[in-house]
């Protein structure tokens, strides 16, 4: 159980650690191609009367525009990463929960005296664990047989 988790928190690990450098690659093209933008609009100011080059600013402006879309594109990515690394570390943090609260149980069920109510409660523990539920009043007439002590019912006390 113990690898499982340190597996499973070392891929977390991982892919945080990618996210992360995907967002940071996406800053830097986003960067860069605002930069490169905003050259071709000086090349633009320059050359405004140079019908030679009259290409040289469109081209560096498109250039850093398909840079600026491949920067959000990895932004995008990353923020999805995320979403999904939380996603997953939720459940993960179930599991775990759900785990010790199997072994809280077990610890428990081994105080019991009684070879079989502890195998019942053991046979309990393992239907839960297993995600078979049952309702809990069957629960209760399986693991304590026989007459249980009645609730005292609500009724009206106008009479």
């Amino acid at each position: 159980m113990k690898q499982r988790q340190k597996f499973h928190l070392d891929f977390l690990n991982h892919t945080l650690k990618q996210a992360e450098w995907t967002f940071r690659l996406s800053v830097w093209f986003m960067t860069g191609g605002a930069l490169i933008i905003l050259a071709g609009g000086v090349l633009a100011l320059v050359h405004a009367g140079n019908p030679d080059l009259s290409y040289l600013p469109l081209v560096t402006s498109l250039t850093g525009g398909l840079i600026t879309v491949g920067g959000g594109a990895l932004a995008l990515h990353s923020k999805r990463t995320m979403a999904n690394l939380t996603k997953a570390a939720e459940e993960n943090e179930k599991k775990i929960d759900i785990d010790h609260k199997l072994e809280v149980a077990t610890t428990f069920i081994d105080r019991v005296e009684d070879p079989e109510a502890k195998d019942r409660l053991n046979s309990a523990a393992a239907m839960k664990a297993l995600g078979m539920e049952t309702k809990p009043e069957t629960m209760v007439d399986r693991l304590l047989p026989g007459e249980q002590p009645k609730e005292i019912e609500s009724g009206d006390s106008t009479g």
